[in-house]
């Protein structure tokens, strides 16, 4: 699904983590493609959130938005999300639509190095949730799962970037 509908690119391209690739996940492109949208929180849902148990879904700003806002809706669960920094006016929020303490599943959409989803559990940690769990569609294996695990959190994905790389080169995963 991932490659037929385009989020796989391929090229030279500078990751968040300040790393480049050859290979970019834009997950962004599936909210644009409701059959695509739709299979993945299935997917989602049925492969991570009946081994959970968690208040509420916290999207990472802003990948994981969207991702988070879709599984709280057909789980009927609460939803919000998490800034990388507090916003400058009203409240001042780092964390939006959820009130502490509540255990929480992190929602992002690819997983690099950790470093934005591990800034998300600290910030969430800060304001009194609690986050043990946090779920990706794609880990890049680039250190994202033992950067969250030193602090705690276990990190699921539905694919890996390896599984992708087999997959365009025509092998099995």
């Amino acid at each position: 699904m991932l490659v037929e509908s385009g989020v796989v690119l391929r090229g030279r391209f500078k990751l968040s983590s300040g790393k480049t690739s050859d290979i970019y996940i834009d997950a962004r492109r599936l909210l644009g493609i409701p059959k695509y949208f739709h299979a993945i929180i299935s997917l989602l849902k049925e492969t991570f959130l009946s081994n959970v148990d968690v208040d509420a879904i916290i999207g990472v700003a802003t990948g994981g938005i969207a991702w988070a806002a879709a599984l709280g809706f057909i789980m009927e669960m609460p939803i919000g999300y998490v800034r990388p920094k507090a916003k400058e006016h009203g409240l001042g929020r780092v964390v939006e639509g959820v009130e502490p303490p509540a255990r929480v599943l992190l929602v992002d959409d690819v997983a690099t190095t950790g470093g934005s989803l591990a800034s998300a559990v600290e910030a969430l940690r800060r304001e009194g949730f609690t986050v043990d769990s946090a779920m990706v569609i794609v880990d890049r294996e680039e250190g994202a799962g033992n950067r969250l695990e030193a602090i705690g959190v276990r990190l699921r994905s539905l694919t890996r970037l390896s599984c992708i790389r087999s997959f365009l080169s025509g092998q099995s995963p």
